[in-house]
């Protein structure tokens, strides 16, 4: 088996999908990379229609392409920026010997319709199986491809984000990550907590995001890439992560704030209610501030009802330990129930 991979300037050495490839038994190799001129790269880039699509991207595909006398099993991490040529798998003379192509896409339906802008029944018809990170994703790829499409949810390595009782929480919310943010929501939130109480909200994100956030009292903005030491520090000694969304599938933000025991108070929209399948935990809709706001003091407040909160968090995201998360992809790729 290939993959086909990429390391993430946001994403630390323990966060991002492309972990999972750690706990894999079965044997791979990843796809390798060459040097391609300048002017024939972003020829082919353009050619594409994809956002983001990198010259990377583009020669590892090719030396995939390429294998033609080799039988081979492809696995692509980020199908929304990293999948295009090995479409051609599937077309004389690169289909000389059996491809199998398994990919998996991480973004919700509108972005997708906003990021593939090829011909999706040839793109996405030439795929095997489809890994999608939420069930919103489902009814996007059905319209385009015959794939087998299967929901294996993100996953966390829980031997580092953790628990630590040693470490005290303080009266701190933290607010990490930027994608499919609802910046407004968390805005109102910010100010109407700050007009009752001694709160301090650390919020983790870009600058081109955090500015949205400048001004506010009792605010702290982190806009260079944090360690995993510090954000995991940050995670067990904050009372709560609020995150306010748009639409989302999987997050790293939020399977790695709950293991650490951090509270994640969060709104139901997108995947949302695939990963906090527990009706225990408390989703909130969108427009219930008040609900919102008043569970957020509670966790301040009252010490017994964070250590309840947190151990309900703790206890469902063992669901998503990526030793199992690895396993079920494994049985995916290789056809076994």
């Amino acid at each position: 088996m290939f993959i086909l991979s990429k390391e993430w300037a946001r994403h630390g050495k323990s966060s991002g999908y492309q972990r999972i490839s750690e706990y894999f038994s079965i044997p791979f190799s990843y796809a390798k990379s060459f040097k391609i001129f300048f002017f024939i790269s972003e020829y082919l880039k353009k050619k594409t229609r994809i956002k983001n699509y990198q010259s990377n991207t583009l020669s590892k595909e090719c030396v995939l392409l390429f294998k033609i006398f080799t039988a081979k099993t492809i696995y692509v991490q980020y199908g929304d920026m990293d999948f295009y040529y090995l479409h051609y798998l599937k077309k004389f003379p690169f289909n000389l010997r059996k491809n199998t192509l398994i990919v998996t896409f991480h973004h919700p339906p509108y972005e997708l319709e906003d990021r593939l802008n090829y011909d999706r029944e040839k793109v996405l018809g030439a795929i095997d199986k489809i890994i999608v990170m939420g069930r919103n994703q489902i009814p996007f790829f059905k319209k385009y491809s015959n794939a087998e499409i299967k929901f294996i949810p993100h996953g966390i390595n829980l031997e580092y984000f953790h628990l630590d009782k040693n470490i005290p929480r303080k009266n701190q919310i933290v607010l990490v990550g930027t994608s499919h943010r609802d910046h407004n929501r968390n805005i109102q939130i910010i100010k109407n907590l700050n007009g009752k109480r001694s709160v301090q909200f650390k919020i983790v994100m870009f600058k081109d995001h955090a500015i949205n956030y400048e001004g506010l009292k009792n605010v702290e903005l982190i806009t260079s890439n944090i360690s995993d030491k510090k954000l995991l520090k940050l995670y067990q000694s904050s009372k709560a992560m609020l995150m306010s969304l748009k639409d989302c599938t999987a997050s790293n933000a939020i399977l790695e704030s709950m293991a650490s025991g951090c509270p994640v108070v969060i709104n139901n929209v997108g995947a949302v209610r695939d990963y906090f399948f527990d009706d225990n935990i408390k989703v909130f809709n969108t427009n219930d501030i008040n609900g919102t706001i008043e569970y957020i003091e509670r966790l301040l407040d009252d010490e017994s009802f964070l250590f309840e909160e947190m151990h309900k968090q703790i206890k469902l995201v063992k669901f998503y330990d990526w030793k199992s998360i690895a396993l079920k992809t494994e049985k995916f790729i290789l056809n076994e129930r």
